[in-house]
């Protein structure tokens, strides 16, 4: 069976399994999370680490990858994803230590840049009219936040009749299909114009693994640590070392004019800042869960669907929206709303949070993520030329994931930070005491060991008001950062976007 431009909707169903392992596979690992400390005795960086190894390979080579899809054909690159991703999977899954997992994790990071940026530059290939094209983009953002928001769901299903190593197996069914429905329905494209801009391609794979290696450390280690500064002054060094290459290459592989455009740059900001909140919400929220709550990890799972629905409202009312009011308001309207859905947590969290509060935070904080997605992804494909479609798609991917990055890092070392501080002041004997300092769930297993009933349940108490009061910090720091940024979006997006040829 040969594409022709009737099968688009169905190459668009192709388009959005592939990329639903990749989201689906990152959330259903967050429930798992306090399965794999327990099991292979992980401390907080290490789990930090399992989650940002994966985003550091990814984020480093997207740029790359885009490029040379855009070269050798997306289609070709696409296939190839899918395999690297699922033997990476397989290997997760059969690992007996963190070192392991750590590193099959890096290969599905490789994997999923393969995958990424072929998607959305096929979806520009296929779908030549705007109004088409943000239908198709709605319903790929829609499966996108729909397989985030299942992945808890899944997860905490896999870990209530299963083990945590079967949230990498069922990678492999999803990716059979996808590798034999992309290569039936799909067409190839690429620009048959390009030439390999191999200095560029180093200089970015370099400056990217320097500058995302730093912002991960920074979350285990401190900002202010050696290694941190080294790696991102190294970064920041070949960054502006590749900008300076890329203005001057006649075949540079980023198009720099693209900065130059609001609607480039703003909605590329917009999606990284709704990223931001989310994964950070999710790292920590399903520990929280589990771990201070006491809900089993289906019980989490479910807590988080709501955001899923959420997501799935916003990006159906996204485009009469956009039609209607345009979509300034759409997406900056929808990162307030993200915003208030955190705001639901600022005054409600505790030990014994309410109900009520969990659903209808994360059903907020998602309908604004589903509001701002759809147009910001629009809006930033739409200014690309179409012959550089993949990079674009990868410029957007790399910041998306240098915003996860920044979330577990920034906000992990901050409720780290916190949770230390608080934990340091408990009187307690120091092997106690260094058990406690390692990860939320290591000091509930050290606590539930004690005799003591009494000293167990005051440092039960202690340590969970401990991680309770990180987790409330950030909260107000994502709430202010979204509602400046949303008040921006409205203020400097022009009200109508015109596609770039």
């Amino acid at each position: 069976m040969h594409y022709t431009y009737e099968k688009r909707w169905a190459g668009l169903g192709a388009l959005c399994l592939a990329m639903s392992i990749i989201t689906l596979d990152n959330t259903v690992l967050d429930v798992a999370l306090p399965s794999i400390s327990s099991d292979l005795k992980a401390s907080m960086s290490e789990l930090q680490w399992i989650v940002d190894i994966y985003i550091l390979f990814f984020a480093s080579i997207l740029i790359t990858i885009g490029a040379l899809g855009d070269q050798f054909g997306r289609k070709r690159f696409l296939k190839i994803g899918i395999v690297l991703f699922s033997l990476a999977s397989l290997g997760a899954g059969v690992s007996t230590s963190t070192t392991e997992l750590i590193l099959f994790r890096s290969l599905s990071g490789l994997g999923a840049a393969f995958i990424m940026p072929s998607t959305l530059s096929i979806i520009t290939h296929m779908f030549t009219d705007s109004d088409e094209r943000m239908k198709a983009i709605g319903l790929w953002s829609m499966i996108f936040g729909l397989s985030q928001g299942l992945g808890p769901l899944i997860g905490g299903i896999i870990i209530e009749y299963a083990s945590w190593h079967w949230v990498f197996f069922i990678n492999l069914p999803i990716g059979l299909v996808a590798f034999l429905y992309t290569s039936w329905i799909l067409p190839e494209s690429h620009n048959k114009s390009a030439k390999a801009d191999l200095i560029g391609m180093t200089l970015c794979v370099l400056f990217l693994f320097a500058l995302t290696y730093g912002i991960i450390e920074a979350g285990v280690k401190s900002w202010s640590d050696l290694d941190v500064r080294i790696s991102l002054i190294i970064g920041l060094i070949l960054c502006g070392i590749f900008i300076v290459w890329e203005k001057r290459y006649p075949y540079a592989m980023i198009p720099f004019e693209l900065f130059e455009r609001r609607t480039f740059t703003i909605p590329s900001l917009a999606i990284a800042l709704i990223v931001f909140g989310m994964v950070g919400s999710m790292f920590f929220f399903s520990q929280f869960f589990q771990t201070v709550e006491g809900y089993s990890a289906l019980e989490a799972g479910l807590l988080l669907m709501p955001m899923t629905l959420g997501v799935v409202v916003g990006s159906k009312f996204a485009p009469s929206i956009v039609k209607n009011y345009g979509a300034p308001i759409s997406i900056g309207g929808g990162i307030i709303i993200s915003a208030l859905g955190m705001a639901i947590f600022v005054f409600t969290i505790d030990i014994h949070m309410p109900l009520w509060a969990i659903l209808s935070g994360f059903l907020i904080q998602g309908l604004g993520m589903g509001l701002s997605m759809p147009p910001s992804t629009d809006s930033i494909m739409g200014s690309i030329p179409k012959a550089k479609a993949g990079v674009g798609s990868a410029l957007n991917e790399t910041t998306i994931e240098l915003s996860a990055a920044m979330s577990i890092a920034i906000l992990g070392s901050y409720v780290n930070r916190i949770y230390l501080i608080h934990v340091k002041a408990i009187e307690a004997d120091s092997t106690l005491l260094g058990t406690l300092k390692t990860s939320i769930q290591a000091a509930h297993n050290a606590i539930s060991s004690l005799d003591d009933i009494a000293l167990r349940e005051n440092l039960l108490h202690l340590v969970d008001k401990a991680f309770i009061d990180g987790v409330y910090q950030t909260m107000i720091l994502g709430c202010v950062i979204s509602v400046i940024s949303g008040i921006l979006a409205i203020w400097l997006l022009p009200k109508t976007i015109k596609s770039m040829e």
